[in-house]
């Protein structure tokens, strides 16, 4: 707690109480105001780029991002035994719903991504070169998928595991062309537009790091960076995936929420959905439950799987639910 104390007092601040909350959190009274003291996970080479947000935060007017307080050195962090701690004021939450925490969080973040977003006109070859390899990735992928099917089938008892995989092949099969799909619609877009889309991204977006009190904050901008702002998106509807209390027809309809706020192309839709609908994550579960046997018990295992799968439900839902404006090959071809 002496550590704890030496930090505060760069901040000019004598605690009258100090209540660990966490490992790396303190809530502090001093008996005016109350304050959050966090111990980052800040390194040397990354607390360059964590104070620059807090200054184009400040620059760009973004009242969502939780301010830092300053040190009486106008830093706005103290390292201390190579850790950096930083200060914000302490957040008392209302209650609400998950319906209403996940669309303030998206009203949040959506006008977070508005107000930082920039575009830049891009050579296209690469990219698209990158994705060419993506499809081809994929398409090797049912066979594979099936090659493992095959081998759990031969055995006399399937594990849980194994169980779990041959339940989900049939979806898998209708996962994949839907896929590539869009990754096909997604190419042809940024080769007539060749135009790339970045704002602010935080970085590990969770609802947990929003906070809600007569306005929504979002806090923890350790990992943020400049990036496309799907990767935001993908991972905050990953997460909400594993509460199971809100269906994907749900989610769909309180994304429009963020809509609002940050409208998503046509381009961006499609590497949205491209996205949840990935099987990368699902793949490597079990190429590691047949590679390495003995790393995790099957309870984890299984509960590993079953969270990936409910994320690919959720992309085959969102792809069947999301409105694009433009029209598939397949149905452009029948027309004609």
């Amino acid at each position: 707690m002496g550590s704890v104390k030496d930090v505060l007092k760069k901040y000019g601040v004598y605690p009258h109480q100090i209540r660990k909350i966490s490992e790396r959190l303190y809530q502090v009274s001093d008996g005016q105001h109350v304050y959050a003291l966090k111990q980052s996970r800040l390194t040397k080479n990354t607390v360059q780029k964590w104070e620059q947000i807090y200054h184009q935060a400040y620059a760009l007017n973004l009242p969502n991002i939780l301010p830092v307080y300053l040190t009486r050195q106008s830093d706005l962090y103290v390292k201390m035994d190579d850790s950096y701690y930083y200060v914000t004021p302490w957040i008392f939450e209302y209650q609400q719903s998950r319906e209403q925490a996940i669309t303030n969080g998206f009203e949040t973040i959506g006008n977070i991504h508005a107000k930082t977003k920039q575009s830049i006109s891009i050579d296209t070859d690469s990219i698209l070169g990158n994705f060419r390899q993506y499809r081809q990735k994929n398409a090797e992928l049912q066979n594979i998928l099936l090659d493992y099917v095959s081998r759990f089938e031969q055995n006399r008892f399937m594990s849980p595991f194994e169980l779990q995989v041959c339940t989900h092949y049939h979806v898998l099969t209708r996962l994949l062309p839907e896929l590539d799909d869009h990754t096909v619609r997604f190419m042809n877009e940024l080769e007539s537009d060749q135009k790339w889309t970045y704002c602010l991204c935080h970085g590990h977006l969770t609802l947990s790091h929003f906070l809600h009190h007569r306005h929504t904050y979002l806090i923890n901008w350790e990992q943020a960076a400049y990036d496309h702002a799907v990767f935001d998106l993908t991972t905050l509807l990953h997460g909400q995936v594993r509460h199971y209390d809100l269906s994907p027809e749900q989610l769909v309809e309180l994304f429009s929420a963020y809509n609002r706020k940050n409208p998503l192309n046509t381009s961006e839709k499609h590497l949205l959905t491209i996205y949840l609908l990935d099987p990368a994550h699902y793949m490597s579960l079990i190429d590691n439950y047949v590679e390495h046997p003995e790393q995790q018990t099957m309870i984890k295992r299984t509960q590993l799987l079953q969270s990936a799968f409910h994320q690919l439900e959720l992309g085959l839902k969102w792809s069947t639910l999301t409105q694009y404006d433009d029209i598939p090959e397949s149905e452009s071809e029948s027309e004609a």
